[in-house]
C-alpha cells in the first residue's frame, strides 16, 4: 500500500521567500468532478497562509513546488478543502487518484483495515540546498477506533487507532510514536480487504474513505473526516 500509494500524495507548503517554505500539512492528488484537484484539510491551508508568500504544493522529488493561484473551495463545517489544479500544473494523469475509487458511504469502516500515508512534520524539513521542502512519508495502517472517542466527534468523522502501545514497524519491531503534525490533510483508504479472500486482494483494491484533520493524544486516536462529506457526483 505504501508503494501503491505514494505517488499520489503531496505537502502543502506554506511560501517563506523564494527559496525556503514550511510543510504545513499533506493532501491528495486526485480527480474530483471530472477535474485533476488537490484535497485536504482545511486547517492545512489556513496554517499555510500564515507564512508571506502565500501557499504551494510540492509536485516531485528536485522539482519545484507549484503556487496556488485562484480560489480554494471549503467546507468548514468538515475541515475539508479542494484545489481545482489549472493547466499550469504539470503532473502526470497517473499521479492523480481516481473519481471511481472514493468511496462515499462510511459502513464497511469498521470491517476493514485503514491505511493512511502523508508527510509528517518532524520528518519535514526546508533546504536551502535543494531550494525548497524535503519530505520524507509515513504509511501507517490500523482499525477503526469504535470505543474511547473524543466526545465532541461529529457524524460524519471517524477514529483511526494512533495508540503506541502495540504499535510495530514494517519488520515487527517495536515502534516509537510518530508525532502526526503535519499529517493533516492525509488520506485514507481502507484497504478493501472486507468480504474477500486475503489470498485474492490487490492495492488496487483499495478506495478512499476519508480525510484526516485532527489528533487527539489524550484520547490516542486520529479523526477523519468521511469522504460522505464529498459531493456524491464527484
Amino acid at each position: 500500500m505504501a508503494t501503491h500509494t505514494f505517488g499520489f500524495i503531496c505537502s502543502v507548503i506554506g511560501v517563506s521567500d523564494r527559496t525556503t517554505g514550511r510543510h504545513c500539512g499533506s493532501a491528495l492528488r486526485c480527480r474530483l468532478d471530472g477535474r485533476r484537484a488537490i484535497l485536504t484539510a482545511l486547517r492545512v491551508i489556513e496554517e499555510a497562509k500564515k507564512e508571506p508568500r502565500g501557499i504551494a504544493i510540492s509536485t516531485g522529488y528536485g522539482e519545484p513546488p507549484f503556487v496556488v493561484h485562484g480560489p480554494v473551495n471549503i467546507d468548514s463545517l468538515a475541515d475539508l478543502a479542494v484545489y481545482f489544479l489549472p493547466d499550469e500544473y504539470r503532473c502526470s494523469d497517473s499521479a492523480f487518484w481516481s473519481s471511481k475509487r472514493i468511496e462515499h458511504s462510511p459502513d464497511k469502516l469498521a470491517t476493514d483495515y485503514l491505511f493512511l500515508h502523508g508527510f509528517p512534520g518532524k520528518t519535514s524539513d526546508s533546504s536551502q540546498l535543494l531550494r525548497g521542502v524535503v519530505n520524507k512519508s509515513l504509511p501507517y495502517g490500523a482499525m477503526q477506533r469504535l470505543e474511547n472517542l473524543p466526545p465532541n466527534l461529529q457524524s460524519f468523522q471517524f477514529g483511526v487507532e494512533y495508540d503506541p502501545v502495540g504499535m510495530v514497524n514494517e519488520t515487527g519491531a517495536a515502534q516509537d510514536l510518530v508525532d502526526p503534525h503535519g499529517l493533516s490533510g492525509s488520506p485514507v483508504w481502507r484497504i478493501g480487504i472486507s468480504g474477500r479472500s486475503s489470498r485474492e486482494w490487490r492495492p488496487d483494491d483499495s478506495l478512499l474513505v476519508g480525510i484526516l484533520t485532527q489528533w487527539s493524544p489524550s484520547n490516542k486516536v486520529l479523526i477523519a473526516t468521511s469522504t460522505e462529506k464529498l459531493p456524491p457526483d464527484w
